[in-house]
Formats: structure tokens, C-alpha cells, sequence
């Protein structure tokens, strides 16, 4: 005697060699396009993992996390709010020279941002794959690292020399110049294969400083590093910081982080159309075959199957197929992504990306292949209830 004596009878509903061509077709396709949902799922939530990744690891090693500062963009050392070191979010905070100003070489001039660095923002330095980056940067020699990018724009190679420009809106009394403007040399230039490659320029804190005519113990800001910039709540921090105004990195990155979450959030949603659509197929054929079988189910009533029972063979085999096809989907999945090379191959073909991270997330799997088994259950409970509802004396009667 086969036990459980449900889940027999439901795997022989679900597959003999007495189904008609129909039905077997039919169940295939059920099961085919719920795997092939869980694939397309898993693998586009993976891609949006790893761009997430890759956002938080390159772009945000360079974007402020946050910056502190006034109006003025010219603050006094001293003013810091050192309840901020406090917030669990905050990793470590260092002090911000920096500013916007036109590069002028012999060919060409550009917009770029200067930033003045020192032994305190190592944070910021070991991003640029520069060494040696603070012994090369002598305080009073003038000298910068500038960007790829920015060079190329430029026209200019290591051992030249540009003019860089500040704007002020302040007027010299003396000289009636509303800008401060100066000779640095270029003694090195960093790829960071980063967006900064296109308008940053590097130098001593203390060149900044004199060259934006600050006064001692004054900066631009103060630059926060947090553990976890993509989970940063403005309003811990703006309970400590009355006076001064928060920079964050929402401001320049914002709507690309918000286009990556929606992007999510469709993903998900067409998952959830195709899976209740394959689900919907299933309670179709649920129901036609609980009606096909009225007799079947009338002589296990009367054998002394009780009514929970025959609900959960119904039960069983209507949701095995989407239990079948997450379970293969989703091993499928996995496989592509872990041998990920042809998946790549593919991505790279369509979209011409030369490097896209792929990134498994366990609960999120667990979380797909959750929803879908609930979801088919659900499905096939109205049905699985109405088949216990007919009386067997009247059903055999009628036979």
C-alpha cells in the first residue's frame, strides 16, 4: 500500500502514461513558463544586485556620502558637531577642501573641481590608485594629479602646466580682480575609470588652502563616510546640525538610484504577472479536471477517504507544477549565474556592457520561489474545496 495514500493518487493525476497529448502539452507549458519566469526573475534581480554593487563600490567611493557645510561653503574647524560621530551609520569623518574652478591649458579650457588633501583623508586617497600620492604632493610646490578624462580634454600630458581660475564674489581692492588664479604643474594623472576622470583635479590641502585664500583652521565642509550610504536618514542628522546646511549624494546620484529601484520594482511586478498567469492556467485546468472526475472523487469519498484529504491530492497536484517549475528555474538560474561567462556573453551581445556583476542574493531566491508556491496554493484551494462538496450517493446515482 503506497502512503501517504494523497500524494500517490496526486503524482499519478500529475503524470501517466493515460493523459492525452492535451493534457500532457498542457502541463509542460505550465511548467516551462513558470521556470522560465523564475530564470528571468532571478537573473535581472541579480543584475540589479550587482549594479547596486557596483554603484555603492564606484561610484560612492567618490561620490560625498555627505558633506557638512554653510552657504558660504567656508567654515571654521572648530564648529564641527561632534555629536554626529555618534550615529551608528557614520564610519568616519574628514575635513572637505574643495571647490569649483576653470582649468585653462595652451588648447583649451574646462570647468573642474579642486580637492585639497592630506594625511586625514585616506578614505579618499587609496580610490585613485596613486602612490606615494601625499610625498609627491609637497605642501608650496603647486603641483596636481588630474584626471584622465580632464587631461585628454585639456590636451595636456604629465610635466605641463595649467591655469587654474577661481570665481569670486568678492572684489580685490587692490588689483579690482574678482578672480584668484594660478600656475600648477601637472606631476601625475589618475584613471579611475569614474565619472571624476572627466573634472577632478587633486592637490596639497595646504595649496588649496592658499590658493582659496581661506583663513586658518577654516574649510569647505566636512565630508561624512557612512557604512551604508544607500540607507541614509537626513533627519538623524539635521536634529544635530541646525546651522549648517547637509550635501548629500542623492543630489548628484539620486535619480539613478531611483531609476535602479523602480527598475526592481517592475522586474518584480512582470514576475508576478507571468507567474499569476501560469497560475491562472493551472486553476483552469484544476477545475476541468475536478469536473472530469466527479465519479473518481465520489467512489474515494465512499472507499473512506475523508474530504481533507482529497483536498490536499488536489492541492498537491495542482501546485506541483509550479513547485516543479520554480525548483528547475531556479536551479537553472543559479547555474547560469555562477558559470557565468555565457550568460555575460549574452548580456554583452545585446546591451554592450564589457562588465556587469552578478549577484545572488539567498533570501531573495527563497523570497521568488516563497511567492510562487503560495501563490499556487491559494489557486487551488476554491477548486480543491469544490470537490468535496458534491454528494457521492447523487454523483454514482447519476452514473
Amino acid at each position: 500500500m503506497y502512503t501517504p495514500i494523497y500524494l500517490f493518487i496526486a503524482i499519478r493525476y500529475l503524470w501517466n502514461m493515460h493523459l492525452t497529448n492535451f493534457k500532457k502539452i498542457f502541463m509542460i507549458l505550465s511548467i516551462t513558463s513558470i521556470m522560465i519566469s523564475t530564470v528571468a526573475i532571478i537573473v535581472t534581480i541579480s543584475m540589479i544586485n550587482g549594479s547596486e554593487h557596483d554603484f555603492k563600490k564606484n561610484i560612492m567611493s567618490f561620490v560625498p556620502h555627505l558633506i557638512i557645510t554653510n552657504n558660504d561653503q567656508y567654515v571654521r574647524i572648530s564648529d564641527f558637531p561632534k555629536k554626529i560621530l555618534q550615529i551608528n551609520n557614520v564610519e568616519t569623518v574628514s575635513n572637505l577642501i574643495s571647490k569649483e574652478v576653470i582649468a585653462q591649458s595652451k588648447n583649451n579650457i574646462s570647468m573642474a573641481e579642486i580637492i585639497g588633501i592630506d594625511a586625514t583623508n585616506n578614505y579618499n586617497i587609496k580610490n585613485y590608485n596613486q602612490k606615494n600620492i601625499l610625498k609627491i604632493l609637497k605642501s608650496g610646490q603647486y603641483n596636481i594629479i588630474i584626471g584622465a578624462q580632464l587631461a585628454k580634454k585639456l590636451n595636456v600630458c604629465i610635466g605641463d602646466t595649467i591655469n587654474l581660475i577661481l570665481l569670486s564674489d568678492k572684489k580685490n581692492n587692490f588689483s579690482g580682480e574678482i578672480f584668484n588664479q594660478h600656475i600648477f604643474k601637472i606631476i601625475n594623472i589618475f584613471s579611475t575609470n569614474n565619472e571624476i576622470d572627466y573634472y577632478q583635479i587633486i592637490m596639497n590641502k595646504q595649496d588649496s588652502l592658499n590658493f582659496l585664500d581661506y583663513s586658518k583652521n577654516y574649510i569647505s565642509g566636512w565630508r561624512i563616510w557612512l557604512y551604508d550610504p544607500l540607507h541614509l536618514n537626513l533627519n538623524t542628522f539635521k536634529k544635530i546640525t541646525n546651522q549648517f546646511i547637509l550635501l548629500d549624494w542623492k543630489l548628484q546620484k539620486g535619480e539613478l538610484f531611483k531609476a535602479m529601484k523602480i527598475e526592481k520594482y517592475i522586474m518584480f511586478f512582470l514576475f508576478f504577472l507571468i507567474l499569476i498567469i501560469s497560475i491562472l492556467n493551472i486553476f483552469i485546468n484544476l477545475t476541468t479536471y475536478i469536473a472530469e472526475n466527479q465519479c473518481v472523487i465520489a467512489i474515494l469519498q465512499t472507499q473512506g477517504l475523508s474530504n481533507w484529504k482529497i483536498m490536499l491530492t488536489f492541492i498537491i497536484f495542482g501546485s506541483s507544477n509550479v513547485i516543479i517549475g520554480s525548483t528547475l528555474g531556479t536551479i537553472i538560474a543559479m547555474a547560469l549565474i555562477i558559470q557565468s561567462n555565457f550568460l555575460k556573453y549574452c548580456i554583452n551581445y545585446f546591451v554592450h556592457e564589457s562588465n556587469i556583476s552578478l549577484i545572488l542574493v539567498p533570501y531573495q531566491i527563497l523570497l521568488i520561489n516563497i511567492a510562487s508556491i503560495l501563490f499556487a496554493i491559494f489557486a487551488t484551494l476554491y477548486p480543491s474545496w469544490r470537490a468535496i462538496q458534491s454528494k457521492p450517493a447523487q454523483v454514482l446515482n447519476n452514473e
